[in-house]
């Protein structure tokens, strides 16, 4: 017994002392904080090449560029270069901004711009001096045809200019055209309710139909 304990001491001997080692070593890498491994997903975001031919990928798409055309009582009217929905008041300010004559208060500054637009700045007052429509001359008697009113083609306003025809009975006559056409004669007006041959009577030297 005593003979094999001599024959393996050496192999014990260094069993125990790498028993030590491993020990000591799990130990020291016991008392080490944790190495965190890096994110497969971060990894790939920070190595992820960008693509310089196409920047959508990185930023919006720039928007398109447009022209408009502006006239009127700006410092500089003419024809602008900007951005697809940019707001008037860009617009405007680019022109230079209003003249002192600008009526700004029919102006719209929050509209967007369109490509082709046509911006125009009109002056104080002269939107509300401007007719909305010319009535053609009456005569008060029988006349050529360009003195007598064409009531196939004549406007509400104009009609407005007929003896015995009000406001009412004008939008009547447009609504009766708009119905049924053309008037074919002048005695068809007597069909529109409130146009009797009293009326007709004051009407007929004063209208006719082409």
């Amino acid at each position: 017994m005593q003979s094999l304990i001599e024959k393996y001491r050496t192999i014990l001997v260094s069993l125990a002392i790498c028993a030590v080692i491993l020990i000591g070593y799990i130990l020291k890498k016991a008392d080490e904080p944790p190495v965190e491994e890096p994110s497969f997903t971060a990894a790939a975001e920070v190595e992820k090449p960008i693509n310089p031919e196409n920047p959508e990928t990185e930023t919006a798409k720039s928007p398109e560029k447009v022209y408009v055309d502006v006239k009127g009582e700006v410092v500089n009217p003419g024809l602008y270069e900007v951005r697809q929905g940019d707001r008037l008041k860009f617009v405007i300010d680019r022109a230079g901004g209003f003249t002192k004559d600008a009526d700004k208060k029919l102006m719209n500054l929050a509209v967007k711009v369109t490509d082709e637009m046509m911006i125009y700045v009109p002056k104080i007052g002269e939107m509300e001096t401007m007719p909305q429509s010319l009535p053609a001359p009456v005569s008060s008697g029988a006349g050529s045809g360009e003195d007598k009113l064409n009531i196939n083609t004549a406007s509400e306003a104009e009609f407005e200019t007929l003896p015995g025809i009000g406001p009412s009975k004008a939008a009547t006559i447009i609504q009766y055209r708009e119905e049924n056409g053309p008037f074919k004669s002048i005695e068809e007006i007597t069909k529109i309710s409130g146009i009797g041959d009293k009326t007709f009577d004051k009407l007929q030297e004063h209208i006719f139909v082409q």
